[in-house]
């Protein structure tokens, strides 16, 4: 089986949780004899592939003719920041379409369909001038000319950026198409955001043969404000691939370190974090506090730390590439997710394969698949002061707890997640 990935991150580029989602899943699927092909924003025609799991961390790089690539020069970063000539994309996807053969592929029984009123309503959003729109759409171009020169039997779209792009190939290459949701604008915006997005959304999880959700959490927003049917609702929790088999603890300073790691935006909840730091430390100073992310807010909540009066007792760090988010997990003691919506929330198995106490909100999906984190409502945060107080002063319930953290998150592996997804394919080729 040959599935054709369409995703917005894969490492080394990586914006969130996303790119090692893709990483853990694509790895396991290939160990069940699944090749994977996906295609990235980036600037050159290529597209990339696995066929087992030890390629995932190189894998082949490839142009539509099939010739392999050194991807030495691959720009991953430098990704469509020009906006295009009025009028192009119409151009380009009936040009397309003229080459394509609908025969390629005769798919299972009762899949969706994409009527026309659809795919000219893609056309209309996609033709929003602003720049991450104007990315949707040079991506979604990439993704046809591509697609449309290799073969593939079902489509895998990762959020709303690729969700045109599969819709096109499903309505185009008349392709089965999984569209996998792991955050909805709801929970970006922490209410009703871009209207385009949510649009986009929309359609992408209504006119998929199947929908993924990374929890039942995700599954009830989608449910709820998408109204995406139950029946055609999977849910896969996501996982962990650990590369470092057995992480080492650092310890830089006397005192336990207290982590806060992701973007810094109100759907993370970093003022909840500063807020319960106030508190610790009106408690007691044998503590430092570690914000590591980078984000809009991340100015405001820098003046607002120092406007505390604790100095080094509040430490940030900025944007972290993936090794050096490792180390910060290797330094800290206890990792607090303190999100108002958090769809799953990959940090927190991160967290306890790197030996680390957690608290999760209950507004996460990984609440549902963790038991040895405390977890409690995201606003409650006296709660959480009681709960890090207990463990900064009783040394050794703190590391009984990293401890059963460690070994828990041991049987939470892509190789089940990936047997869950390949049986959903499954259920569309036979």
């Amino acid at each position: 089986m040959k599935v054709l990935m369409l995703t917005w991150e894969y490492p080394p580029f990586i914006v969130g949780g996303l790119g090692m989602a893709c990483y853990g899943l694509f790895r396991a699927l290939a160990s069940l004899k699944v090749t994977v092909d996906f295609i990235l924003p980036v600037q050159e025609d290529v597209f990339f592939e696995i066929t087992k799991p030890e390629e995932a961390d190189h894998p082949k790089i490839k142009k539509e003719n099939g010739e392999e690539l050194d991807g030495k020069n691959l720009n991953f970063m430098e990704v469509f920041y020009t906006l295009p000539e009025e009028g192009v994309y119409v151009r380009i996807l009936e040009e397309i379409k003229e080459k394509i053969s609908i025969s390629l592929i005769h798919p299972g029984q009762n899949l969706a369909e994409v009527p026309e009123e659809v795919v000219y309503r893609l056309k209309e959003l996609l033709s929003h001038w602003n720049h991450m729109i104007s990315r949707v759409l040079h991506y979604t171009e990439k993704v046809l000319q591509i697609a449309s020169r290799i073969k593939f039997d079902l489509v895998h779209a990762h959020d709303w950026l690729t969700f045109p792009a599969g819709l096109f190939l499903k309505k185009y290459l008349n392709k089965p198409l999984i569209s996998h949701i792991h955050a909805t604008e709801f929970d970006r915006a922490l209410g009703f955001g871009h209207p385009v997005i949510h649009e986009l959304e929309y359609l992408g999880l209504n006119f998929a043969d199947r929908v993924i959700a990374v929890s039942h959490y995700t599954a009830g927003v989608i449910r709820e404000h998408y109204k995406v049917p139950l029946e055609k609702t999977r849910v896969v929790h996501n996982a962990y691939f650990a590369q470092i088999k057995e992480p080492q603890k650092v310890k830089k300073f006397k005192e336990p370190v207290v982590l806060f790691l992701g973007r810094l935006t109100p759907q993370k909840g970093p003022t909840i974090f500063l807020e319960l730091a106030k508190k610790v430390l009106e408690r007691t100073r044998k503590v430092r506090f570690l914000v590591a992310g980078a984000g809009e807010m991340e100015r405001e909540l820098m003046l607002w730390a120092s406007s505390l009066g604790y100095g080094a007792h509040i430490l940030f760090t900025g944007f972290l590439k993936r090794e050096e988010v490792e180390k910060a997990l290797t330094l800290a003691d206890i990792v607090i997710m303190p999100s108002p919506s958090e769809p799953f929330g990959i940090v927190a198995l991160e967290a306890m394969h790197f030996g680390c106490a957690l608290i999760i909100s209950k507004q996460s999906g990984v609440s549902e698949v963790v038991k040895s984190a405390y977890v409690v409502d995201f606003w409650d945060v006296d709660k959480m002061v009681d709960i890090v107080v207990d463990l900064i002063n009783n040394p050794e319930l703190l590391k009984a707890k990293q401890k059963e953290a460690m070994e828990e998150v041991k049987s939470i592996t892509w190789e089940e997640r990936a047997k869950q997804v390949l049986s959903i394919y499954q259920e569309l080729l036979r």
